[in-house]
């Protein structure tokens, strides 16, 4: 009669304490080698699984440190369309043409504002604004009408997906007393 074969969940519930038939029946010597024969391919069975698993953690490793290296790719290439066209413009400028150079800047800094939003980057409103240190970096106060009130923007901030990038460094009204 011909074995069925057994599957390796079969097999570690036998191995756990469950008999089979045919280990109740087989004592002596042929029970021992058969049971000799079931540990061998249960630590085969084992070791491959536990190499399965390593090469499986080796690969998943590997495709995380894949997708943060490679995660601002497509910022980057965006921006590469940026550097060529201020390129372009520093390639073209002559003191004649002034105005067609600085149109063509202007032109530049509005790709590179899209190209950020795009990408979930956002200028931090400030100026005007109520003072916020979740958003704002006070570099100086300076007299004013209000008290707290953001008068001036030394450098913008941003912010990417929601989340501070970088505060704004701005100048902070004092009430004169």
């Amino acid at each position: 009669m011909v074995r069925d074969k057994k599957t390796s969940e079969d097999t570690a519930n036998e191995s756990a304490g469950g008999a089979s038939d045919e280990q109740a029946t087989n004592s002596g010597p042929e029970g021992t080698a058969s049971l000799e024969e079931q540990v061998a391919k249960l630590k085969s069975e084992l070791l491959y699984q536990h190499a399965e698993l390593e090469n499986f953690k080796r690969r998943t490793q590997k495709r995380y440190e894949d997708a943060l290296r490679y995660a601002n790719e497509p910022i980057a290439k965006d921006l590469l369309s940026v550097l060529d066209n201020l390129e372009r413009s520093l390639e073209h400028a002559g003191a004649e043409d002034m105005n067609s150079f600085t149109e063509g800047i202007k032109q530049i800094a509005e790709q590179l504002r899209g190209i950020l939003s795009t990408h979930g980057i956002e200028e931090v409103n400030a100026e005007g604004e109520k003072f916020d240190p979740n958003l704002h970096e006070a570099l100086a106060q300076v007299p004013g009408n209000e008290d707290g009130v953001v008068v001036g923007v030394h450098e913008k901030g941003y912010t990417l997906h929601g989340r501070l990038l970088r505060p704004a460094k701005v100048l902070v009204s004092k009430l004169a007393t």
